[in-house]
């Protein structure tokens, strides 16, 4: 109705009356609109841009590992938030810039250094139609291989696998007495157990790769919390680790891991 108001030559003062008595809007909400100061809420909504591309399941596999969404009722606000180390969140800054056509800043949580002296960096946008997409997939995880196979099912069933492997994996080096040469391991952790089998049955059906299960009990932590029973997907066998590593870009191998990641691979044949 306003632009057609406007397409009419009406003045901004008529405008703004007629607007405000037919709708009951404040004179100021109304006047930024037609100085385009800001978008009115269901116009916001319609004209959103989310791209279904490989960079989309990137996002949507770091947010089920690291991400949360929120609903500000008074405000109507859809909330998408991601935490994580600085790369992680560069890296997420990336991916979502490309997936909503905007730039997307990362930043850090000073808060959180202050309150528990760790660093923490966090992305917070808001976009109802991402906020929609991560809440249907949440609330039905098988519903994520429909929407991946809508495209390249290969290219974005592995950015899927990489944006969690890079919120929630880890690659552990272990050095033991009897080993002159410390022994690689890929370990993917989360308290959700049907998560961590999405990531499993994508890891074997698209790399062939086999991942095992261990369990950490819940217990009581120091500070008198209970802590909830962890799951451990494991990747041990050689094989199966060079062919993660060739086919995921994970930022997970640090350049302080690489060389034993590459002395591992390298020493002899097998697992």
């Amino acid at each position: 109705m306003l632009k057609e108001l406007k397409t009419k030559g009406i003045s901004r003062q008529e405008i703004i009356k007629i607007i405000t008595n037919k709708f009951n809007f404040s004179r100021g909400i109304v006047y930024d609109w037609h100085s385009d100061r800001s978008i009115p809420w269901k116009l916001k909504e319609k004209i959103e841009y989310l791209e279904h591309g490989k960079e989309l399941f990137y996002i949507l596999g770091a947010m089920l590992g690291d991400g949360c969404i929120y609903y500000w009722k008074k405000s109507r606000d859809c909330q998408v938030k991601i935490y994580g180390e600085k790369e992680f969140i560069e890296k997420c800054a990336t991916k979502l810039s490309i997936c909503l056509k905007k730039k997307i800043n990362g930043y850090y949580y000073k808060s959180y250094y202050k309150r528990f002296g760790g660093d923490l960096w966090f992305i917070n946008i808001s976009h109802k139609k991402l906020f929609i997409l991560f809440k249907n997939i949440r609330n039905n995880l098988n519903s994520i291989f429909d929407l991946i196979a809508k495209g390249n099912y290969k290219e974005n069933c592995l950015f899927f696998i990489e944006g969690f492997f890079d919120a929630e994996g880890c690659v552990k080096i272990i050095k033991e007495k009897v080993r002159k040469t410390p022994k690689i391991c890929l370990d993917i952790t989360n308290t959700n157990f049907r998560l961590l089998e999405l990531i499993r049955r994508s890891l074997e059906d698209k790399l062939k790769i086999e991942a095992r299960y261990s369990n950490q009990k819940a217990f009581l932590g120091k500070d008198g919390s209970w802590r909830q029973k962890i799951y451990h997907l494991r990747i041990y066998k050689k094989e199966y680790i060079r062919r993660f590593l060739n086919n995921i870009s994970t930022i997970k191998l640090k350049p302080e891991k690489v060389a034993y990641v590459e002395n591992w691979l390298n020493n002899g044949l097998g697992s």
